[in-house]
């Protein structure tokens, strides 16, 4: 894992339109493929659902819309100010579902039984502390519940050199890390669009 990979996020001068520009924008897999990615989530109304490292909240109108009014979205990011911004797109866009929420760097901080979806989207490869991070879902999670990771794939010889830099691990041992975490893998989710990422789903059983 490269050294400082999150001190960009939380740094006090962060610049949310470069990260903006940079998740958000055609030829980003997940948001050229965020309505399947969306609908692969399985969402229903009353869901509880956390998006883990929101950013930016691609995904922010998307899952509230799908959990509805009965229905809870929690926001969470370990950048203060990206959770501020989710805060002001939460009252602009009238989002009464969306709960903000600043996660720390080894745990989620959400309580015990509080989710019944957890969804990662690229941001795996961020945790600096990952066992720790994955026993705090798997605390947050509710019995039968469901942990949904997207990340990057990671082949030698075939992934770019930004990926084999910057993401630590590679599909089957992120599987490896999760499963020892207690969690039951279900499923790899096959969407035909996305070619540099994968789509795991595993289950609190």
């Amino acid at each position: 894992m490269p050294e400082g990979i999150n001190d960009s996020f939380l740094a006090e001068d962060l610049d949310l339109t470069v990260f903006k520009e940079r998740w958000n924008r055609e030829g980003r897999e997940a948001c050229d493929n965020q309505n399947a990615i969306v609908e692969a989530q399985g969402l229903k109304s009353g869901d509880r659902i956390a998006d883990v490292g929101a950013g930016t909240g691609l995904f922010l109108t998307a899952f509230s819309e799908a959990v509805g009014a009965q229905g809870l979205l929690y926001a969470a990011d370990i950048s203060p100010r990206f959770v501020e911004y989710l805060e002001q797109r939460k009252q602009a866009e009238g989002l009464a579902n969306v709960r903000p929420h600043v996660s720390g760097e080894a745990t989620l901080g959400l309580p015990a039984d509080s989710v019944d979806v957890i969804f990662v989207c690229d941001a795996y490869h961020h945790f600096e502390q990952h066992q720790t991070m994955l026993a705090s879902f798997h605390s947050a999670l509710s019995q039968g519940g469901f942990l949904n990771l997207l990340d990057f794939e990671r082949i030698p010889g075939v992934s770019s050199d930004w990926v084999m830099g910057h993401v630590r691990a590679g599909k089957d041992q992120v599987r490896a890390e999760v499963e020892a975490a207690g969690f039951v893998f279900v499923e790899q989710v096959h969407l035909p669009e996305l070619q540099e990422n994968y789509y795991l789903r595993f289950t609190k059983a």
